[in-house]
C-alpha cells in the first residue's frame, strides 16, 4: 500500500490521460494506433504493479484514469503536456546505437551533456538515449524507480522497449522490503542487465529481519537476469538470528554459476545456495565487512575458482586458512585480507610469506601489524606489486626497509598506502626521493607527521618525476608551501581531485 502515493504521482496519470485524449482526437490511422498503444501500456504499468492484496488500489487507479471520449478531451487539450524531461525522453522510440560510446557516463554532469546533446537534434537525440539508457543513474528511491519502470514500460508502444538496452542497474529495497514487488517489475522491464547492485537498507535502519518471503523475492530478481556477470549484493541494516528455517528455492544457486564478479556485504544467510552455484567462471570476490562467512566456508570451495584473480576477505581467516588460499589460487592478482579476530605477531608473521609467495601479485593490502622483518620479505618477493596498503610498526629499521621496499617495486608500483600502530612517520629527503623513482605512481597515503623540513629539491623531484600524481591530503602535507607546487601543480592536482569527487558523489549505491 505504501507505493500508492508514488504510482498516484501526477505526472504520470497526466502522461496516460494525454496519450489517451491523443489517440481518441488523432485523425492520422497510424498516430492514432501509437498513442492508444501508449496508452494502453500506460495503464497496464499501474494494474501489473499492484499489490494483489489490496483490490481496491486499482479501482482508484482505474477511477483517477479517463474512462471515455468526452472525460478524456475534457481532461486535456493541450498539444505540449506537463511532462518531466525524463518522460519526454522515456517515450521516444529505439534506435541503434552508433554513436558517442567513448563518452563517459559517470557523472551527472557527464549525463547532463549527453541529455543536452540529445536535444539539439534528431539524429543526436535518437543515438544518445539508447547510450543513457545502457546505464541509468542509480535508483535510490522509490520515487525514481516508479518513474523509471513507468517510462520504460511506454517505450514499448513504439518500438523495442528502452529497458532491453540497460546494461547495469543499482536499486535500493527499502526497510521492510515493501518495494521488492517494484523491483522485481523493474528488473523484468531490463532482462539484459549484465551488472546489478541491490542495496537493501542503512544502518540508521537498525534491525532489518530476513524471512521467507524476501528470499524468495530475492530470487525473484535474480532469475529475470540470465545475463548477468556482475553481482554486488548489501544489507546494511542489522540482520537479526533467524528465527526459522528459511525456505531456500532448490534452483536458487543456478544464478551464481554465471558470475564474473561478486560482492557481498552481510546476505551469509544465503552462502548455501551462492556456495553451490559460483565456479570457474569467477574472477572476483569480495566478502565485505559484516558477513559472517568462515574461513573454513570459504576454503571448502576455493578449489572451484580456477580463474579467480581478486579475492578481498573482511571476515576473520587464519593462517591454515591463507595457506590453502595461496595452493588453490595461485594466479591471484588482488589480494585483500581484513582480520579484526586474529592479528598478532604469530599470525603476522606466518601470513606474510604466503602472501608474498603468489608471483602473479599486483594489490596486496593486509591490516596486521608488520615489522622491518616482514617488509623485507615483501621487498624479495617476486610479485609486480603495483598497490599496498599495509599497517607497520614504527622501529628504528622501518623507514630504512620501506626504502628499500620502494626502490625493489620501483618498476610497477602505482599505489601505496602506509598507516602505523603507533606515531606517523618522519618523511625524510632520502624516502621522498625513494618515491620520486617510481615513474608510475598515482598515490601517496602514507601517514607522514605534519611537521617536517624537507629539501625542496626532493619535493621538486617528486613533483617532476611522477607526472601521473594524484592529489591526496598526504601527499598535501608533504608538499604544501613549495613554490613549485604552489605555482605549476596545485590548480591542476586540486581540479582533478574535485573531478573524482564529482564521481565518488554520484556512485550513491556503488560504494
Amino acid at each position: 500500500m505504501a507505493l500508492t502515493p508514488y504510482l498516484l504521482d501526477s505526472s504520470l496519470i497526466d502522461y496516460t490521460t494525454a496519450a489517451t485524449s491523443e489517440a481518441l482526437r488523432s485523425i492520422d490511422p497510424a498516430l492514432k494506433e501509437q498513442n492508444k498503444k501508449k496508452a494502453t501500456y500506460a495503464l497496464q504499468f499501474f494494474l501489473s504493479i499492484l499489490d494483489p492484496s489490496y483490490p481496491g488500489l486499482a479501482a482508484k487507479i482505474v477511477q483517477d484514469l479517463p474512462v471515455s471520449t468526452e472525460s478524456a478531451i475534457k481532461k486535456s487539450h493541450p498539444k505540449t503536456f506537463n511532462l518531466t524531461p525524463s518522460q519526454h525522453v522515456l517515450s521516444l522510440p529505439d534506435t541503434l546505437d552508433t554513436i558517442f560510446d567513448h563518452l563517459p557516463l559517470l557523472t551527472q554532469s557527464d549525463r547532463d551533456t549527453l541529455y543536452h546533446a540529445a536535444l539539439t537534434s534528431h539524429a543526436f537525440h535518437n543515438v544518445a538515449q539508447l547510450r543513457l539508457w545502457r546505464r541509468p543513474r542509480d535508483l535510490d528511491t522509490v520515487e525514481q524507480q516508479v518513474r523509471f519502470a513507468f517510462g520504460t514500460t511506454i517505450s514499448g508502444a513504439v518500438g523495442e522497449s528502452l529497458g532491453m538496452w540497460v546494461k547495469r542497474l543499482r536499486i535500493r529495497i527499502v526497510k521492510g522490503g515493501w518495494n521488492m514487488r517494484l523491483v522485481e517489475k523493474i528488473v523484468t522491464l531490463a532482462p539484459c542487465v549484465v551488472d546489478l547492485t541491490l542495496h537493501w537498507g542503512d544502518s540508521q535502519d537498525e534491525r532489518e529481519p530476513v524471512t521467507s518471503s524476501s528470499v524468495a523475492s530475492l530470487h525473484t530478481i535474480l532469475t529475470f537476469l540470465p545475463n548477468l556477470k556482475h553481482l554486488k549484493l548489501a544489507k546494511y541494516a542489522y540482520t537479526p538470528d533467524v528465527e526459522a528455517k528459511l525456505q531456500i528455492p532448490t534452483d536458487a544457486h543456478t544464478v551464481f554459476t554465471k558470475l564474473e564478479s561478486l560482492e557481498l556485504y552481510d546476505f551469509h544467510w544465503y552462502w548455501q545456495p551462492i556456495s553451490r552455484g559460483l565456479g570457474p567462471a569467477l574472477k572476483a570476490l569480495d566478502i565485505g565487512y559484516g558477513t559472517m562467512i568462515s574461513g573454513d566456508e570459504i576454503v571448502e570451495i576455493s578449489a572451484k575458482f580456477t580463474s579467480l584473480t581478486t579475492l578481498r576477505i573482511s571476515s576473520g581467516v587464519g593462517v591454515r586458512h591463507i595457506r590453502r588460499i595461496v595452493e588453490d589460487l595461485p594466479k591471484l592478482e588482488h589480494l585483500e585480507i581484513t582480520n579484526y579476530t586474529e592479528a598478532d605477531d604469530e599470525y603476522v608473521t606466518a601470513a606474510i610469506p604466503l602472501l608474498a609467495s603468489l608471483q602473479s601479485l599486483k594489490e596486496l593490502s593486509f591490516n596486521g601489524a608488520i615489522g622491518s622483518t616482514q617488509i623485507q620479505v615483501l621487498v624479495d618477493s617476486s610479485g609486480p606489486l603495483e598497490e599496498i596498503s599495509l599497517n607497520l610498526k614504527v622501529d628504528k629499521e622501518v623507514a630504512e626497509t620501506l626504502e628499500k621496499l620502494l626502490k625493489a617495486k620501483r618498476e610497477t608500483l602505482q599505489a601505496i598506502t602506509i598507516k602505523f600502530s603507533e606515531n606517523d612517520l618522519a618523511p625524510s629527503d632520502t624516502l621522498i626521493e625513494a618515491l620520486a623513482n617510481i615513474p608510475l605512481l598515482e598515490r601517496i597515503l602514507i601517514d607522514f607527521e605534519p611537521e617536517h623540513e624537507l629539501l625542496s629539491s626532493s619535493v621538486d623531484k617528486l613533483l617532476m618525476q611522477c607526472p601521473r600524481l594524484k592529489w591526496t591530503s598526504n601527499l598535501e602535507s608533504l608538499v604544501a608551501r613549495n613554490t613549485l607546487y604552489e605555482t605549476e601543480y596545485k590548480a591542476r592536482l586540486e581540479r582533478e581531485r574535485d573531478e573524482e569527487l564529482e564521481v565518488t558523489e554520484d556512485n550513491i549505491l556503488g560504494n
